[in-house]
């Protein structure tokens, strides 16, 4: 089962991830109940907040990381405390860009570590697993199932900082150039799936009108 939450709590040393139709799928196909019990989800988009509201008559409030919800309050509140931040997710070019970005956006950010989520070996991932142990906040944006993934296995070696999955965030902040990716009106109306539709058609069409109603039809019941 996959417990939302109805609303972000700041809390230290814990999981957090965000579960839309296709997430759902992903992550209910390749994590156990018992794995997905050790990780905070919430609702990644509108989608998900009306479809809880309907059929499990619980009330929710939608939480992404982007910039028009989750992220800033992440990273002002790793300003605040001090922490040091890992990056990890998309390619090298890709994510050093994100790491150059969000300096830039939040000065004094500590990030130490930034590297892509493409492993050439387990040794190589082992190693990146270890270098991160210290760190105080990680950040996955590596695709649903295989995000969730590291934040376990970080669990495993005893990692006793705060993670969060990021899905297509980082990507996003280097498309944007660190400014919004989204038109205020566009968020305002809730429309953040249309309008990345009209920016990745190839990519998304199929999942959006193929995929989330077969995975909340076949795996709605695994939410509660």
């Amino acid at each position: 089962m996959i417990k939302l939450e109805k609303e972000f709590q700041q809390e230290e040393s814990v999981d957090h991830s965000f579960i839309n139709p296709f997430s759902l799928g992903v992550v209910a196909q390749e994590l156990s109940s018992e794995e997905c019990s050790r990780i905070k989800f919430y609702a990644d988009g509108i989608i998900i907040v009306i479809y809880t509201r309907l059929f499990k008559n619980k009330s929710i409030t939608r939480t992404s990381f982007d910039d028009t919800s989750l992220a800033p309050i992440v990273f002002n509140h790793a300003l605040q405390r001090n922490s040091t931040l890992t990056l990890v997710g998309g390619t090298d070019d890709n994510i050093q860009q994100a790491k150059i970005l969000l300096e830039i956006k939040y000065p004094g950010l500590q990030i130490v570590q930034a590297r892509s989520g493409y492993f050439n070996s387990d040794d190589e991932y082992r190693l990146f697993l270890e270098q991160s142990n210290s760190t105080d906040i990680l950040i996955v944006g590596m695709g649903a199932g295989k995000q969730e993934r590291v934040l376990l296995d970080m669990r495993e070696l005893g990692w006793k900082g705060t993670g969060f999955t990021c899905g297509g965030y980082l990507d996003q902040l280097v498309e944007a150039k660190g400014q919004d990716y989204y038109p205020k009106l566009v968020n305002k109306l809730h429309l953040r799936w249309l309008y990345r539709v009209f920016k990745e058609p190839r990519r998304l069409l199929k999942r959006y009108f193929k995929d989330y109603p077969y995975y909340l039809i076949k795996f709605g019941n695994k939410l509660r």
